[in-house]
Parts: structure tokens; sequence; C-alpha cells
């Protein structure tokens, strides 16, 4: 009988780190799929180490590439990204997640003539919510929001991020920038949570709108500094690449 009562506190332990272990698995294997096919380029990510018990851990080394036409190795290289689950919820309909952490992303902004990688980036997860949705009408015959898990971020901080500029006005330059740190809240509070694609545009959204105000500065920037710096010919080489510069950004 005492061994019986042994063996099951040990059957009870091995099943937690089975289920933790698959936990994992599940995560990577989700981001990795879903997540290239919401961006429309490859999701790569290293190691993911989370606790069925506490529900904190990290995902390390993710990485997103760009959609085709771009010319840049990556849009984003996070090393590590800290997160706390409230484990209970994984149960639920409603998966809570209470922080997320994106410590000094290294961002690559590419801009041409036919756009930017990161708007590319948000048209492409606005379609396959939009796919998405029509699917789910046609099987369930009821629109994505009303069905499958939904998420809410209760927090959701980006700090310290570096953004690489790599602008075809530059001809093949490139500039290091910082990206004004981010702090969100209650994504996806209101109702019952939102779907993971939904969360996906709204934060990139603000990633957006924090870089166009980090390169626009830095364009203004460069354009009084050169005009101050250079004169003569050259000058007005590096006025009119400069002008063509501000005129991608509207300025």
């Amino acid at each position: 009988m005492k061994k019986v009562f042994i063996i099951i506190p040990v059957i009870i332990i091995v099943i937690i780190l089975a289920i933790g272990f698959s936990l994992n698995s599940i995560i990577k294997s989700g981001i990795e799929t879903i997540g290239s096919k919401a961006i429309g380029a490859e999701v790569k990510l290293n190691d993911v180490n989370i606790s069925l018990l506490s529900g904190k851990g990290q995902l390390k080394g993710l990485f997103i590439g760009n959609p085709e036409g771009f010319k840049s190795d990556s849009a984003f290289m996070l090393n590590e990204v800290r997160l706390a689950i409230n484990v209970k919820s994984v149960f639920s309909d409603r998966i809570i997640i209470e922080e997320v952490y994106i410590d000094a992303p290294d961002i690559t902004y590419e801009k041409g003539s036919g756009g930017d990688n990161i708007k590319a980036i948000m048209k492409n997860i606005e379609s396959f919510a939009g796919g998405k949705e029509q699917a789910d009408q046609k099987v369930e015959g009821k629109k994505s929001e009303e069905s499958g898990k939904k998420i809410q971020i209760n927090s959701l901080v980006v700090k310290d991020g570096k953004i690489n500029m790599s602008v075809t006005a530059l001809q093949g330059e490139k500039l290091a920038l910082s990206l004004p740190d981010i702090h969100m809240k209650d994504i996806g509070k209101e109702k019952e949570g939102t779907t993971i694609s939904k969360a996906l545009q709204q934060v990139f959204a603000m990633v957006n709108k924090n870089i166009i105000t980090a390169v626009a500065g830095s364009v203004v920037d460069i354009g009084k500094g050169a005009e101050e710096a250079v004169s003569g010919t050259i000058g007005k080489s590096v006025g009119g690449a400069v002008d063509k510069l501000k005129g991608l950004f509207g300025k």
C-alpha cells in the first residue's frame, strides 16, 4: 500500500513534466507555423522555456524575416522575450498574458519607392486575418471572433530597441537609430479577448508608428547636418539625396 502512495506522486510529477515539455513544443511550433503564415515571411524560434507552474518564461532567438521584394536579411531579431501567463486561463477560451517584455529588439526598417517592409508585414497580417475569418464563416457559419481561442495581453513593453534603417535614397548606406520605448496595456481586455492576428495588428501598428517617429526625426537632422557641413557641387548632390529621402517620408 505504501508503494502505491509513493508511486502516485511520481506519476503526477512525470505527467506535469510531460505537459510542460509539450507545452513549450506546442508554443514553438505555433509561433513558427502561424507566425510565418500571418507575416508572409519566415519566422524561426530557437527555444521556448515556460514553466507550467508559474506561467513565467522566455522565448529565445526569435527571427522574423522580410516579405518578398525586400533585400534585408530580417525585419526583427529578438534575442529574448520574457512572458508571464495566467496558467489557469490556458484551459479557458481566453488566454490571459499578464506581461510581454521585449528587451533590446533589433529592427531593420527597409524603405524604397514601393513602400516599406513593416507596412508590408502589417498588410500581410491583415490579409491573413481576413482570410481566416472568411474560412471560419464557411466552416462554422459564424465570424472568427466568435470561435476559437482568444488572447488578452495586460502589458506589453518594448525597451531599448535599435532600428537599422535601409533606404534606397541612401544608396546602400544604413543608419542606426533608437526606437522609442513602447508600453501597451489591456490588448483584448474588452469583451471576450481578441484573436492573435488582431493583437499582432495592434502591436505592429504601434511599432510602425514609433519607427516612423524615429526615422522622420533623423531625416530632418540628416538634412540640416548635410546642408550645413557640405557646400558646392557635393553639397547640392547631398542636398538632392536628402530631399529625395525627405520625400519618401512626406517631409
